[in-house]
C-alpha cells in the first residue's frame, strides 16, 4: 500500500470543479509567489482534513485484511463519491445563476411590454454585466417597480373608462367595444377609442332620451285626445303590453333606453297618432255633414240638440254625439225631402257659377231640372255637388286666375268707355300722361292674368288629356270670344251714335253677328217641345252667373233697340 501524503506539487493540478480565482492562485503558488501561499494556506486544512481521512479508511481496510489493490479500488470510490457531490453542487449553483439570469431576461422583457404600452419617451437600459446577479436583479425589480406604478394609473384610468362605458352600454343595452387583443393595445390608442366610443353613446342617450320623451308627451297627449283608459287600450296579460305601460308611464331615469324599447313607443305613438286622424278627418266631416244639415233644413240653433264641438270634434264622445245628431237631422230630412233638395241645388247652382259652367253643361245634369224629391235623387244632387266642389278644389287657381282677368276686363271697358269720351278733355284735373299709366297698368294686368291661365290651362291639358274649358268653350276661344263681343258692342255703341245724329249706319259684319246673336237669344227664351215636356213648369230656372249672361250675349236693351233700328 502507497502512502499518499499532501504536498504543494500534487495540489498544483486542481481539479476543474475549482474556481478560476482558485486556480490563479494555485498557478502563482507554484511560481513562488509569498502572497498567493497565503493566500492558499486557507485551504490546507480542508485538504489535510480529506488526507487524513482516507489515511485512516485505508489503515482499516488493511487491517480487516484487504490487499493494496483493493483498498486503493475503495479509496478510488471514495474519491469519486467526492467528486461527485461536489459537481452536483456546482451543477445547483450553476442552476440557481442561470435562473437568476432568465428572471432578469424576464423581468426585462415584462419592463420592455409596459414601456411599449405606455409609450413612454425615455429609454430602458439593461442592468450591466459586470454587476453581480443579485445587484442585477435589484435593479431590474427596482426598473419593473416605477414601469408597474405608471401602468397602474393608466390602467386605472382605462378601467374608470370601461365603468362608464358598461354603465351607458346597460341603460341603452348595446355592446361593449371589444379590442382584437387588448393587452397589446398601446394605452393612448386605447383611450381615444374608449373616449370615442363613450361620446357616440352619450349621444345616443341624449337622441333616445329625447325621442322617448317625445313619444311618452305624445301617447299622453292622445290618451286625452281619443279618452283611452289607464291601459291604452292595450291587451292586459301580455308582458309586452304590460312593459310598454312601464316605459309610458314609469320613472324616466329607470326606463332602459334600448333600440327595441324606443321602436315600441314609436310604434304605439304612431298607431294612436293614425287613430288620431283618422277621428279628426271624420269629426270635420261630421261637422260639414252636420252644417250642410242644418243650412240646408233650416235648423236654427235654438233647434239644434246639441251645441257644435268645434274645438275637438274628433274625441270619440263627440263624434257618437255628432253621429246622433246626424241621424236626427237625416230624419228631419226624409219628412222635408222637396226643401233639403231644393236647398242642395242652389249650392250646385253656386258651384256652377264659381267653375263658369255654361247652361249647356248644366243641363247635362237632368236631375237638376227633376220635380222628383226622392232619395233617389237627393244621391244624384249630393253626388252632382261633391264632383263641383272636388272639380273647383283641383283647378282653383285657374279659376282664382280667371276672376282676376275678368275683374280686369270690367275694369278695361270701363277706361275704355270713360276714354272714348270726348267730354273728357274739358273736365278739370284731366291729364294725359295719367290716363295713358292706367292703362298701361291694366293691360299689364290682363296680360299678365291671361299668360297665367294659358300656362295652367296647358298643365290641365296635358294631365287630363283635354282641354279646358269655361262657358262650354276651350279657354283660348273664351278670350277671342270676350274680345270679338266687346268689339261689336264698340261697333253698335258708333251705329247708336250714328242714328242719334241723323246718320244712317252701314253694317257691318261684327254688326250682322250681333244681330244673328239677338235673334238666337231671343229663341233660347222660348223653349222647344222637348224641354217644355222635360223642364216642368214648377221648377224654376237657374240661369249662370252674371259673367256667363255677358259671355252669353244676352244684349242690353239699349243694345237691343240698337239691333232693331238697325235691322
Amino acid at each position: 500500500m502507497s502512502d499518499r501524503t499532501f504536498n504543494l506539487e500534487e495540489a498544483t493540478p486542481v481539479d476543474p470543479t475549482l474556481t478560476d480565482r482558485t486556480v490563479s492562485i494555485l498557478e502563482q503558488t507554484n511560481n513562488g509567489g509569498d502572497q498567493s501561499f497565503e493566500c492558499c494556506i486557507e485551504h490546507l486544512p480542508f485538504y489535510r482534513s480529506i488526507e487524513s481521512d482516507l489515511l485512516l479508511m485505508k489503515q482499516y481496510l488493511f487491517k480487516r485484511g484487504l490487499n493494496e489493490q483493493d483498498i486503493v479500488s475503495q479509496e478510488e470510490i471514495v474519491i469519486n463519491v467526492l467528486k461527485e457531490s461536489l459537481n452536483q453542487f456546482i451543477q445547483i449553483e450553476k442552476t440557481k445563476n442561470e435562473n437568476l439570469l432568465i428572471c432578469i431576461d424576464n423581468i426585462m422583457k415584462e419592463c420592455d411590454r409596459i414601456h411599449r404600452l405606455l409609450e413612454l419617451e425615455w429609454t430602458i437600459e439593461k442592468p450591466s454585466d459586470d454587476l453581480s446577479l443579485f445587484e442585477q436583479m435589484k435593479q431590474a425589480n427596482n426598473l419593473l417597480e416605477s414601469s408597474e406604478h405608471l401602468f397602474k394609473i393608466k390602467t386605472t384610468e382605462i378601467n374608470e373608462m370601461r365603468i362608464q362605458e358598461e354603465k351607458l352600454c346597460q341603460k341603452l343595452h348595446e355592446k361593449i367595444f371589444e379590442f382584437n387583443n387588448e393587452n397589446e393595445t398601446p394605452f393612448a390608442k386605447r383611450k381615444i377609442i374608449l373616449e370615442n366610443h363613450i361620446h357616440d353613446l352619450t349621444n345616443l342617450q341624449v337622441e333616445r332620451s329625447s325621442r322617448v320623451e317625445q313619444y311618452r308627451q305624445q301617447i299622453h297627449q292622445m290618451k286625452i285626445e281619443l279618452e283611452l283608459n289607464d291601459n291604452y287600450g292595450l291587451v292586459i296579460g301580455d308582458d309586452n303590453n304590460i312593459l310598454l305601460i312601464r316605459l309610458i308611464d314609469g320613472p324616466f331615469e329607470t326606463i332602459e333606453l334600448s333600440n327595441a324599447n324606443v321602436v315600441h313607443l314609436q310604434t304605439l305613438a304612431n298607431e294612436l297618432d293614425i287613430q288620431y286622424q283618422k277621428n279628426k278627418i271624420k269629426g270635420d266631416q261630421l261637422i260639414n255633414q252636420l252644417k250642410a244639415l242644418y243650412e240646408r233644413l233650416n235648423i236654427n240653433e235654438v233647434d239644434q240638440e246639441i251645441k257644435l264641438p268645434t274645438n275637438k270634434p274628433d274625441r270619440p264622445s263627440n263624434l257618437i254625439k255628432l253621429e246622433r245628431e246626424i241621424e236626427r237631422c237625416k230624419d228631419i230630412r226624409r219628412q222635408n225631402m222637396k226643401t233639403y233638395i231644393l236647398n242642395i241645388r242652389e249650392e250646385i247652382f253656386m258651384q256652377y257659377e264659381k267653375c263658369f259652367y255654361s247652361r249647356e253643361q248644366m243641363e247635362l245634369f237632368p236631375a237638376l231640372y227633376s220635380n222628383v224629391f226622392t232619395e233617389e235623387t237627393l244621391e244624384q244632387h249630393e253626388k252632382e255637388l261633391e264632383e263641383m266642389k272636388t272639380y273647383y278644389e283641383r283647378n282653383e287657381q285657374i279659376f282664382i286666375e280667371l276672376r282676376r282677368w275678368m275683374d280686369a276686363w270690367d275694369e278695361f271697358k270701363k277706361f275704355e268707355f270713360v276714354s272714348s269720351d270726348p267730354n273728357r278733355f274739358k273736365q278739370r284735373g284731366y291729364s294725359a300722361i295719367n290716363e295713358e299709366k292706367e292703362r298701361r297698368h291694366i293691360e299689364t294686368i290682363l296680360k299678365k292674368a291671361q299668360e297665367n291661365i294659358l300656362m295652367l290651362a296647358d298643365e290641365y291639358e296635358q294631365t287630363h288629356g283635354h282641354s279646358f274649358h269655361v262657358d262650354g268653350i276651350s279657354i283660348t276661344d273664351f278670350f277671342t270670344h270676350e274680345k270679338e263681343n266687346y268689339s261689336q258692342e264698340k261697333e253698335l255703341e258708333k251705329a247708336r251714335k250714328q242714328l242719334a245724329r241723323g246718320q244712317t249706319p252701314i253694317l257691318t259684319n261684327a254688326q250682322h253677328s250681333a244681330k244673328r246673336q239677338l235673334a238666337h237669344t231671343e229663341m233660347m227664351k222660348t223653349p222647344s217641345r222637348q224641354q217644355q215636356f222635360d223642364i216642368k213648369v214648377t221648377t224654376p230656372f237657374r240661369p249662370a252667373s252674371a259673367i256667363n249672361n255677358k259671355r252669353l250675349l244676352p244684349l242690353q236693351p239699349q243694345q237691343n233697340k240698337v239691333c232693331k233700328e238697325l235691322s
